[in-house]
């Protein structure tokens, strides 16, 4: 009887994946303006502008060859960390192509993993911006 518990536990989380993947995924912007993509780089969570209404240019980045480019396929998340105690990303930084400056950020799923929240920060998470995307069906 153990033997089938463990057989059924171990295929379960074969199949659903670590609960560090959970955030992997395409999302929407609040305002369905845009899509991210989150996906796995190396042994952490980096994220992509997979799609934008308005396909425009990066013309705040800092460096000034890449204001020519489209922000579509940019990286603006990258480095974050799953921390299993409190379920969430952390460590990472986020680039925001309104701004062109990067910040620390921190993310975490709410709503049985349908919605992402994206807070960027500088400091203090206490001071910063919250963002809010729906996973993409």
């Amino acid at each position: 009887m153990k033997f089938y518990l463990v057989a059924v536990l171990g295929l379960s989380t074969l199949f659903t994946g670590a609960p560090s993947d959970a955030i992997i995924g395409e999302y929407w912007a609040e305002d369905k303006s845009g899509k991210i993509a989150i996906f796995k780089c190396d042994e952490q969570y980096c994220g992509r502008i997979s799609w934008q209404a308005d396909r425009r240019k990066d013309t705040k980045n800092p460096d000034p060859n890449k204001r020519d480019q489209e922000v579509i396929g940019t990286q603006f998340l990258n480095n974050f960390q799953y921390r299993a105690a409190d379920k969430t990303w952390e460590g990472g930084t986020i680039y925001s192509v309104d701004d062109g400056k990067t910040y620390q950020g921190k993310l975490w799923l709410e709503d049985r993993g349908k919605t992402l929240k994206m807070r960027g920060f500088i400091g203090f998470s206490l001071v910063g911006k919250t963002a809010t995307f729906k996973r993409v069906d």
